[in-house]
C-alpha cells in the first residue's frame, strides 16, 4: 500500500511538472553543454521520508530539512534538482511542504495551484515499505536557462516509470516549473529504462 501511495503522489506531482519556460533568467555567462547522459560526480545518497535520493558534486550543496538547494548550472545539476524537487514536493510532511514550494518550485500560478491541492492532504510519516528506487535520468533538452529531464524509477513490483520534469534557472538555482492547468500526466510506464540513461546506483 505504501508503494501505491507514493506512486500516486509522485504521479500527481508529475502531472504538474510540465510548464512554460519563457521566464528563465539567462543573464549568466553561457555554460557549455556537456554530455547530457553524464552521471553526477562523487555520487552518494541521502534518505528523505524513506526514499533514497542522490547527491553529487553538482548538488544539492545545502539540505535543510525538506528543502534541498544549491545545484550547479550544468546538466547533471539540473537533473539532480529535478529528482529532488519532484520527490520532495510529493512526500514532504505537513508543516514542511510550504518551504519546498518556496525554495524548490518556480514562482507562478502553477506553484499556487500545487499548494492549493497539497493543502487538501496530510502526510505525517515517512514511507516504511516499498518506496521507489531512482534508477537514473536523461536530459532531452538543456540550455543554461532551461532543462527537460526524464527521471526513471523502479517500483517493488518491478514496474518502471518515466517522470518528465521541466526545470528553469531562477533565483540562482534550478527550480521545477509547474503549469497552471496541466492536461495530462507526464508520468509514463515503461518496460525498462533507456540504454542511454545516466544510471544512478542505489546504495
Amino acid at each position: 500500500m505504501a508503494s501505491l501511495a507514493i506512486a500516486g503522489l509522485i504521479m500527481a506531482a508529475g502531472l504538474l511538472a510540465c510548464g512554460s519556460t519563457d521566464s528563465a533568467d539567462v543573464t549568466d555567462p553561457v555554460i557549455a553543454t556537456t554530455v547530457l547522459t553524464a552521471a553526477p560526480t562523487a555520487l552518494r545518497w541521502t534518505t528523505f521520508q524513506g526514499v533514497e535520493l542522490p547527491i553529487g558534486g553538482e548538488g544539492p550543496h545545502q539540505i535543510d530539512g525538506a528543502v534541498a538547494t544549491g545545484f550547479d548550472r550544468r546538466p547533471a545539476g539540473a537533473a539532480l534538482a529535478a529528482i529532488h524537487a519532484t520527490v520532495r514536493m510529493s512526500i514532504a510532511p505537513d508543516g514542511q511542504w510550504p518551504l519546498v514550494g518556496q525554495h524548490m518550485l518556480a514562482a507562478g500560478p502553477g506553484r499556487d495551484a500545487w499548494a492549493t491541492a497539497r493543502a487538501q492532504i496530510s502526510i505525517t510519516a515517512p514511507i516504511t515499505s516499498g518506496p521507489p528506487k531512482i534508477l537514473g535520468y536523461l536530459l532531452s533538452d538543456y540550455s543554461p536557462g532551461t532543462a527537460a529531464v526524464e527521471v526513471y524509477s523502479l517500483y517493488p513490483d518491478n514496474s518502471v516509470t518515466a517522470n518528465h520534469a521541466q526545470m528553469i534557472w531562477q533565483g540562482e538555482d534550478w527550480r521545477l516549473q509547474l503549469p497552471a492547468n496541466p492536461t495530462s500526466s507526464p508520468v509514463t510506464a515503461l518496460t525498462q529504462p533507456p540504454a542511454e540513461m545516466a544510471a544512478l546506483t542505489p546504495r
